[in-house]
């Protein structure tokens, strides 16, 4: 790898082609088909080398991994994107001060907790598996800024390249190590040994080296920018994880595992479509976020060409459902048909609520991002719980035309803040600016 600072990777030109979004959606949903494939091939092998005592073991391994991981969703990578190119070397060697230190206290953290869940359990085998998970954040934090910068030039084929190769590979060697008779460690140990892929891909495919002479800018402007993203970050791992907590509590174990598929048949599925939009649009609205004109004029073309083109192939998913979900999943399911079509309908506006979001990160305004998301994971979170004591049906029916209305109300609201900036003829950012660089 050469050495490469910061100044050689500046944000890409603005004169790229208009479908430039599209076409990265349609990498991400590429990468994602290849990882699904694999996924299905390796969950059979699984199904026929495991007991359901290992798929237990792993179970928990895995779902402390990925609640904890939500962590390191800290907005420091946002901050680099959006950054001038005046700014970008310090803002750069902060964030890797940053990413270092916050993939240590999480790695710690894991470990502690499965520690914690070891005693409680009585099983050693698990503080070893989630303790050996926890080197997957030292194994990231050397290639944080080299994604970032990636993203910042909207090379999102290359990202979702890197994110298919390990996630293929980490697929593929839970079946040989299955095979193997690994057991639970079949599942646990594939995503330590795959890690190096993720790393090798970002900093081969962009090299960077600090310029030492940028200096760094102070911590506190990026942290202040970047910890209300990792609270909005929080709040949505809240709503994706709290309601079947809820589904449990109030209408018993038979009831959950009727929603947990009815959650994976319909909206996992229809999510997957847009994170593929949140992912694209953040670098593309970043590259004008100082020019406030510039970036509403950005926010209304996505709100009025790309987004609704997500909304609608949900709407069809959500029509499908009725059809496809006794004919792919069985005829015992046909009667979850109708709450998996709810569920598809709760993101038919998730569309807008995440170019909303990302606008908002953008111009900086990530506290009423923060705020917003908050209020939304608490309402209807609310309304839910009080709506699941009528029925699970009515329950789903409830979230869907709840979240479907805030989701709509948070994509008003995010374009009118973003319409105020570009109402004053001054350069976005209500957070610090990161332009006082220590030297």
């Amino acid at each position: 790898m050469g050495a490469h600072t910061t100044a050689d990777v500046a944000g890409p030109s603005a004169k790229q082609p208009g479908n430039r979004m599209l076409a990265n959606i349609g990498w991400q949903a590429l990468g994602e088909v290849c990882g699904r494939i694999a996924r299905l091939l390796a969950t059979v092998l699984l199904a026929r080398a495991l007991t359901p005592f290992d798929f237990g073991a792993a179970a928990a391994a895995i779902t402390c991994f990925e609640i904890i991981r939500v962590l390191l969703n800290t907005g420091v990578g946002q901050s680099i994107i959006r950054a001038t190119d005046a700014e970008i070397d310090a803002t750069c060697a902060t964030a890797y001060r940053i990413s270092w230190i916050s993939c240590v206290l999480v790695a710690l953290l894991q470990v502690a907790v499965g520690w914690g869940l070891s005693v409680y359990s009585g099983r050693d085998d698990l503080f070893y598996m989630i303790a050996a998970l926890s080197g997957v954040y030292l194994i990231m934090a050397p290639g944080i800024v080299n994604i970032q910068l990636l993203l910042r030039q909207n090379r999102i084929k290359t990202v979702t390249g890197i994110a298919t190769a390990q996630n293929v590979s980490d697929h593929i060697l839970t079946a040989i190590l299955a095979l193997a008779g690994f057991g639970a460690w079949a599942i646990v140990l594939p995503k330590l040994l795959t890690a190096p892929i993720w790393l090798f891909g970002a900093r081969w495919s962009q090299p960077w080296t600090r310029n030492k002479a940028a200096g760094f800018v102070p911590m506190r402007d990026i942290l202040v920018y970047a910890a209300p993203i990792m609270g909005s970050e929080i709040m949505a791992a809240a709503r994706l994880h709290i309601d079947k907590l809820l589904v449990g509590s109030v209408l018993g174990v038979e009831a959950l595992g009727i929603y947990y598929f009815a959650f994976n048949a319909g909206i996992g599925v229809s999510l997957t479509l847009t994170a593929a939009l949140a992912m694209s649009s953040y670098p593309h609205l970043a590259e004008v976020a100082h020019k406030p004109r510039e970036l509403l004029a950005r926010f209304d073309e996505i709100m009025g060409r790309t987004a609704p083109l997500i909304s609608l192939a949900i709407a069809f998913q959500a029509f499908a459902a009725l059809t496809y979900v006794p004919l792919v999943f069985g005829a015992h399911w046909a009667d979850t048909a109708p709450l998996v079509a709810m569920l598809c309908v709760s993101g038919i506006t998730k569309s807008a609520f995440d170019v909303g979001q990302q606008g908002l990160r953008a111009a900086g305004l990530t506290q009423q991002d923060f705020y917003a998301s908050t209020a939304f994971s608490v309402v209807s979170l609310i309304a839910f719980k009080i709506a699941l004591w009528f029925g699970l049906s009515i329950a789903v029916t409830t979230f869907a035309v709840t979240a479907c209305l805030l989701q709509l109300v948070f994509a008003v609201w995010a374009r009118n803040q973003i319409a105020a900036l570009a109402g004053e003829d001054y350069e976005v950012s209500k957070a610090p600016r990161l332009a006082s660089v220590a030297s």
